[in-house]
């Protein structure tokens, strides 16, 4: 088998059939990739919906697994450890593959067949129908907007996210899985920069396009705040978890969101003169936050 598909979900009730339905609507013969759904102790209908699906498409390849452990790198590694598939691919319970998502990848893979890692384009679909006016380039990780143009690039610093990543199976044998420390947020970070310092190439891939479904309340300021914390939190667990030159690091990301806070402020002047005083108001909120839950030292 070619690919495998994983969507790790839990309580998506609202979301998970689209994601699906986008899968079984690829211009790929569903012979040669399969869609492993990994529910993590969802409570909602979200383990009756992907049944019912898996139901209605007997010619599909449709796993539905469970991971009682709680955790998004849990649900990740389970997915690693059921595919059939020679590549994995993650998208999120509320993305939506592109037709031809699984065949760009097939494309790539074959043109860059002794690259191990990848990342796809990922743009915003809003259930407002707009942009939140806060939003800027500089903020759109916050909701995993990946948008780095139409031509393949080396990633050496952006890492992908999430909703759009692609992995030949084999590298895991070599780096491990996901880091199970982190439950809810970096753990995508965490995976890119083990690769790096591994010394394996990532790509982006401008035409493996995944939409993420955006829900209203993500495009509020108590939104950006809690993610934004979470955020800070996740990444002083992955630095104090890897235990490589563990002081120096933390010492390092202290003073890298000091300088970030201090850029901010300008840019917060700089949108003010464009009467965009919100865009840069919200990026030095949303830097706050990671600064305060970095400086909170959360127990793992």
């Amino acid at each position: 088998m070619f690919l495998s598909v994983v969507i790790c979900t839990y309580n998506r009730d609202a979301h998970i059939e689209r994601a699906l339905q986008s899968l079984v609507a690829q211009d790929f013969d569903k012979k040669d990739f399969e869609i492993l759904v990994i529910d993590n102790n969802s409570t909602d209908k979200t383990p009756e919906i992907i049944k019912n699906f898996k139901d209605k498409h007997p010619d599909y390849n449709i796993v539905l697994a469970k991971e009682t452990r709680q955790g998004l790198s849990f649900a990740r590694n389970k997915g690693i450890a059921l595919a059939q598939g020679t590549y994995v691919s993650f998208i999120d319970d509320d993305g939506i593959a592109k037709s031809d998502y699984i065949s760009q990848i097939n494309k790539y893979v074959t043109e860059y067949p002794d690259t191990f890692a990848f990342g796809g384009k990922v743009l915003p679909t809003y259930e407002t129908q707009k942009e939140p006016e806060w939003m800027s380039r500089y903020i759109e990780r916050i909701i995993s907007v990946v948008d780095l143009g139409d031509t393949v690039k080396k990633l050496t610093k952006t890492y992908p996210v999430g909703c759009n990543m692609i992995f030949k199976k084999s590298l895991f044998e070599r780096i491990g899985g996901f880091n199970t420390d982190l439950k809810l947020r970096s753990d995508d970070k965490y995976i890119f920069y083990k690769i790096w310092s591994e010394n394996y190439e990532v790509l982006y891939l401008p035409k493996v396009v995944v939409w993420h479904f955006i829900d209203a309340f993500r495009t509020t300021t108590e939104y950006v705040k809690k993610v934004s914390k979470l955020n800070g939190e996740a990444e002083y667990i992955r630095i104090k978890s890897t235990g490589i030159n563990c002081p120096w690091a933390m010492i390092y990301r202290l003073f890298d969101y000091l300088f970030k806070l201090s850029a901010s402020l300008i840019l917060w002047m700089f949108f003010a003169l464009k009467g965009q005083s919100v865009k840069g108001k919200t990026l030095f909120v949303s830097l706050w936050y990671q600064f305060a839950g970095f400086m909170s030292k959360p127990k793992f």
